[in-house]
């Protein structure tokens, strides 16, 4: 199966209502993770629903985003900020939790800074909105960080 094929076997299982799909989307995840590509991260982004029945297996796509950007943090953040606009009707938890984790740290803070910089300013303002509501969920946790990625924007 090649790699297009195994994002499309994410997509299509991305609900993990059985464990059929939960079999397949590991099978697929861990291929699509070998194949050591950091532009698949926008498409892996899109498999994220926060109607997953499997929370702790769409975790381990988390997980297979950061260690594909761990490498090229600049245009692994890219992707996921390319593909946040599409995020948002079906996959906003996910995508806190995927800023949660930027936030977190501060490499990849401060390369997300850089990069939101690039960014059309559309998205930009989109990303902002959702920092600074990050912001106010939990000000004593991300007071800081948030106001030092949206600083530079």
């Amino acid at each position: 199966m090649d790699i297009k094929s195994h994002l499309k076997r994410l997509y299509n299982h991305r609900l993990l209502e059985n464990e059929n799909e939960v079999r397949d989307f590991n099978e697929s995840l861990m291929e699509v993770i070998a194949y050591n590509d950091v532009s698949v991260i926008t498409e892996l982004c899109f498999v994220l629903d926060d109607e997953t029945e499997q929370f702790e297996v769409m975790f381990g796509l988390i997980h297979g985003i950061e260690s594909l950007y761990k490498n090229n943090i600049e245009e692994g953040l890219g992707c996921i900020a390319e593909a946040f606009p599409n995020m948002i009707t079906s996959a906003k938890e996910w995508a806190e939790i995927l800023h949660y984790r930027i936030l977190n740290h501060p490499q990849v803070r401060s390369a997300y800074e850089k990069v939101l910089l690039g960014l059309d300013p559309s998205i930009t303002l989109s990303i902002k909105e959702l920092l600074i509501d990050l912001k106010k969920e939990d000000p004593d946790l991300f007071s800081e960080s948030v106001n030092e990625v949206i600083k530079s924007i």
